[in-house]
């Protein structure tokens, strides 16, 4: 959880109780998400180095890493081995990016991926051989080997791609879109699609392959909604309205709870996973901004 400006991420216990550290990292927060073993958490930030490296444990940043402009999401592969950061970069009359793929072990950029015209969101196959970078620019959404770092296709898309999440068992990447969400194949084809009602801000599939939650903004003054659907029958299963809770989610590795930042009240929010029922809230340090959120657990 962080904030605006130079900005701190807030370590909580997922219950949202209990103690709490702050940890200081440099430029503005904008993704987080942690090793596989939970000891580190990789943030990306808009200003400032990029990428910053924080030991969970210890409480502080050990590496900051240039990748070469504002960041819009960060992952990690599997094995934990690389970092791969959908990065964007102004100039010339507009933006544009690429995705950094980063050593993780000696925090060395190893090269620059032209991912689309500006990569925002990002997906990984859970074999991590396949890497799908969705473009902010244009209606598409780009496929990386990962073993070659280099594109091996992409496929057009309806709508402008907001966000991606692949299933756990690595057969259908689900994207969200101004009120939709939809199923394509590994290779593109659109499978199906979900009416939704609102701009999509988080999205995260259950462990079980069965649902997908996903936070929607609908509007100044309408309530934000926490909805899952069923990505098999491509129907909304739960809808609970969550107050002005409409930011980036995360969901616990075991897929009971799921947390949405509501950035307006300055707090994260938690919920049942399967009801979408609101159980608890944790305001943000200093009436802070949250940006972007991860749950970060011990493998």
């Amino acid at each position: 959880m962080d904030r605006l400006g130079n900005g701190v991420v807030q370590l909580a216990d997922p219950s949202l109780t209990g103690e709490q550290s702050l940890i200081p990292v440099n430029g503005q927060p904008n993704a987080i998400t942690g090793s596989p073993d939970g000891v580190l958490a990789y943030v990306g930030t808009v200003f400032g180095p990029g990428l910053s490296v924080v030991d969970v444990d210890g409480g502080k940043v050990t590496t900051e890493i240039q990748v070469g402009g504002f960041v819009n999401e960060v992952l990690v592969s599997p094995d934990g081995k690389t970092i791969y950061v959908a990065t964007g970069t102004a100039g010339g009359g507009g933006s544009r990016g690429h995705v950094a793929v980063v050593d993780a072990a000696t925090g060395q950029v190893r090269t620059l991926i032209k991912a689309g015209l500006l990569p925002r969101s990002l997906a990984l196959t859970p074999d991590g051989k396949q890497l799908f970078v969705g473009d902010e620019r244009a209606k598409g959404v780009t496929i990386v080997d990962t073993a070659k770092n280099a594109v091996s296709g992409r496929f057009e898309t309806e709508k402008t791609p907001l966000l991606l999440a692949i299933d756990p068992k690595g057969k259908n990447l689900y994207v969200a879109s101004s009120r939709e969400l939809a199923t394509f194949g590994l290779r593109g084809g659109k499978a199906g699609a979900t009416e939704l009602e609102g701009v999509p801000c988080g999205l995260a599939v259950h462990p079980n392959g069965t649902f997908a939650a996903v936070s929607l903004y609908a509007g100044r003054n309408v309530d934000a909604q926490l909805v899952t659907v069923n990505v098999n029958s491509n129907k909304v299963r739960t809808k609970e309205a969550n107050g002005k809770g409409n930011g980036p989610l995360a969901m616990s590795k075991d897929g009971g709870r799921t947390f949405v930042l509501d950035k307006k009240n300055r707090k994260i929010t938690s919920a049942n996973s399967d009801s979408g029922k609101p159980e608890s809230s944790l305001s943000t340090p200093n009436s802070n901004t949250p940006t972007c959120v991860a749950v970060v657990e011990t493998a």
